[in-house]
């Protein structure tokens, strides 16, 4: 399987570009079709497992903690973010050192792991200065705790000021950012949350000129692109990040129409956008059967080329 590179001065990751998500392994009835859904990933060359301390209530990491339990450490990649916001309206802020601090050797703990490999801030928030931020994070990762640091729902903008900061400093700097990015056009208001960041052609004109690398959530669009082009009914989240724009059916069709030529299924189109854009970038995938899993790990086969993502885009190509 291909890989991105992510790294700073201490360290670099090789992350294979298809990551697997939480895979619904904090629910019990869920975990051993979550465990066989890893051992599938891990046989076709993945390495990268995404998950956070608020996945589950914890349980997601400890969860996951238990399978990896006797697996070689450099084996395997584990992604975490800590410093979710508590819930509610308005929502409240936990950036704080002593929020980070906590959730971090929460996380490490409950994964049975001395560190993790990708530690990000899993939410921002534009009131907490990033002077006050990156120092603690650079002391996780001199601690040991952190191989590299990410920004998970940042805008680039607060990216950009939090690395000057840090490069000024002579501190570590985010190497990697998350967001929802994929075919799909949405607000974060559509999604209902309207901490998510969500990428919009400003966004993407910053990692195209910077190449930060992407770890891209719900990158197949959490099944829209596939079901629609087969008919079958889609899961809630589905229909309100996507149904409510003509746009995104119009890509869909695009999507099946190239699935067709390329013989591989539209779930593997779908990624497969998101795996060739112009930066470097991995999508983090689940998946409910063994039939999704094996259509969308077809992604790792080949590469669209830039007509046929102008295609899937506008028609054109």
């Amino acid at each position: 399987m291909k890989t991105i590179t992510i790294s700073n001065n201490l360290h670099t990751i090789q992350m294979a570009h298809i990551v697997i998500g939480d895979n619904k392994v904090s629910e019990p009835d869920q975990r051993r079709f979550a465990y066989w859904c890893f051992d599938q990933y891990l046989e076709r060359g993945g390495n990268c497992f995404d998950t956070a301390r608020v996945y589950g209530g914890g349980e997601s990491e400890t969860a996951l903690g238990v399978y990896l339990k006797g697996k070689p450490r450099d084996s395997y990649l584990v992604s975490t973010k800590c410093c979710h916001h508590d819930m509610g309206c308005p929502p409240i802020s936990r950036l704080s050192r002593e929020n980070i601090l906590a959730d971090v050797d929460a996380s490490l703990k409950a994964l049975g792991c001395g560190y993790a490999d990708v530690l990000f801030l899993h939410r921002d928030d534009i009131y907490t200065p990033v002077e006050e931020i990156m120092p603690v994070l650079h002391g996780l990762v001199t601690a040991g705790k952190a191989r590299v640091l990410g920004a998970s729902n940042w805008t680039a903008g607060r990216i950009a000021a939090a690395n000057g900061f840090a490069q000024a400093n002579g501190l570590t700097p985010f190497s990697v950012s998350q967001a929802l990015f994929n075919l799909g056009l949405t607000t974060a208001a559509q999604t209902g949350d309207l901490t998510h960041l969500v990428m919009d052609e400003a966004e993407l004109s910053w990692y195209k000129h910077t190449q930060t690398p992407v770890m891209a959530w719900s990158a197949i669009g959490k099944g829209f692109f596939a079901k629609t082009g087969s008919g079958q009914p889609m899961k809630q989240h589905a229909t309100d990040y996507y149904a409510w724009l003509p746009e995104n059916f119009a890509r869909a069709e695009r999507v099946k129409t190239l699935a067709e030529e390329l013989n591989v299924s539209p779930s593997a189109v779908a990624l497969g956008y998101v795996l060739s854009a112009p930066f470097p970038c991995a999508g983090v995938t689940a998946f409910s059967t063994e039939e999704q899993l094996s259509e969308t790990m077809q992604a790792a086969a080949f590469a669209l080329t830039d007509d046929q993502r102008t295609y899937l885009e506008t028609g054109n190509g």
